[in-house]
């Protein structure tokens, strides 16, 4: 009789797939992907200069010192360039480089328009040295432009030369002293319209009617401004004419008038 032999429980384990190596797929498919990349590039390239994406319209923005021609001149955009493939930044900085340009912004917009968005510095003064040079400065003693218009004010006068060029920074410590005293000074009732120093380095300023007042050194500046307005009032009722307040002292302040002009003699009639 024949013996059956029990059956054998066989697992079977799955076998692993082996991944080709990377070096021989690009080995195989390199001639593909090379043109695809090609084909792409050149597409792209196709597209990147489509007269579709040329500049179609430049809007600036209107400033009062700055004109749209210089503006758009500093810009230098190719009008056959993509406009959304401009360097920007770089845009900006040549705008920016114009001194009475505070910032400047490049933005693109649907489909192919352009827009400057620019700001402007404040004009915070004129500057005067004894070398005869004027400077248009900012806030920050920027110079905006190498002259001065009539009407600026306030005038700050420096004791020594400065030569310098619109765009630059005046590092002047004379100036800086002068421009924090007319800040001290702007709340005031009366309208300063000149600071400088004297020969001792102390503060003269000027009002706008020409009466110079003397502040000595700059420390209770703001004491001494509130004497000035009520002895000019003072003064106004005795018809008199100031040349200048001297409230170098506080304490004792001291009025200075302008000369009386002497009487012209009457003419004598001779018969």
């Amino acid at each position: 009789m024949r013996r059956v032999q029990p059956r054998r429980d066989v697992t079977r384990t799955p076998r692993r797939r082996t991944r080709r190596p990377f070096a021989k797929i690009v080995q195989r498919y390199w001639v593909l992907a090379l043109l695809v990349i090609l084909v792409t590039g050149w597409g792209g390239w196709r597209i990147a200069g489509l007269p579709a994406f040329r500049m179609s319209s430049l809007r600036v923005t209107t400033l009062a010192h700055v004109t749209r021609g210089e503006i758009v001149a500093a810009a230098a955009i190719d009008p056959h360039a993509n406009v959304w493939l401009l360097d920007r930044h770089a845009i900006e900085r040549r705008i920016e480089a114009i001194p009475y340009v505070a910032t400047a912004h490049v933005s693109v917009r649907p489909p192919a328009v352009v827009e400057l968005a620019v700001s402007e510095r404040a004009i915070a003064g004129c500057v005067h040295d004894p070398a005869l040079h004027a400077y248009t400065v900012d806030a920050g003693r920027y110079i905006l432009e190498a002259r001065c218009d009539a009407a600026t004010t306030p005038v700050y006068d420096l004791a020594a030369p400065v030569a310098s060029l619109p765009g630059a920074v005046l590092h002047v410590p004379e100036l800086a002293a002068l421009m924090n005293d007319c800040q001290t000074l702007a709340a005031a009732a009366l309208a300063y319209r000149g600071f400088r120093h004297d020969a001792f380095g102390q503060l003269v300023a000027t009002l706008r009617d020409g009466v110079v007042v003397k502040f000595g050194d700059d420390t209770d500046l703001g004491r001494k401004e509130r004497l000035v307005g009520p002895i000019l009032a003072q003064v106004e009722t005795q018809g008199r004419t100031v040349r200048a307040v001297d409230v170098r002292a506080a304490d004792t302040p001291v009025v200075e008038f302008r000369p009386v002009p002497a009487p012209h003699p009457h003419p004598v009639n001779r018969l």
